[in-house]
């Protein structure tokens, strides 16, 4: 149950841990004006993630509760939700994260594999 519980909210604690290091990243005395202007359109990009994927994770529950009123019509609405919220996931893990430095630093060679 909890591997469950935990597999729902990991986006938001990824986004949370996020915030915290580009808030820390932009009060840092050497990071230049062109870099802190990145970590603010990282922070917009992780404020957008945060807002699909509440969308996505409310809906889910909602079809859950419509499942029993609407029976199977509503069992589309779960599938499509556990399967944009694994998407989300997939590219806070695969994609943002191994490239937010490269963004940064403008230098693709920092892009970890």
């Amino acid at each position: 149950m909890k591997k469950i519980i935990n597999w729902f909210i990991e986006p938001y604690q990824i986004v949370k841990l996020e915030f915290r290091y580009l808030a820390k990243l932009k009060k840092n005395e050497t990071t230049s004006k062109k870099e802190i202007n990145r970590i603010y359109q990282l922070q917009v990009f992780n404020a957008m993630m945060f807002l699909v994927y509440s969308l996505f994770f409310i809906a889910f529950f909602v079809y859950i509760v419509m499942l029993f009123i609407v029976k199977w019509y509503a069992l589309s609405g779960i599938l499509v939700g556990l399967l944009m919220m694994s998407i989300i996931k997939l590219i806070q893990k695969k994609g943002y994260l191994k490239r937010r430095d490269a963004f940064i630093k403008n230098d693709p060679a920092l892009i970890k594999s």
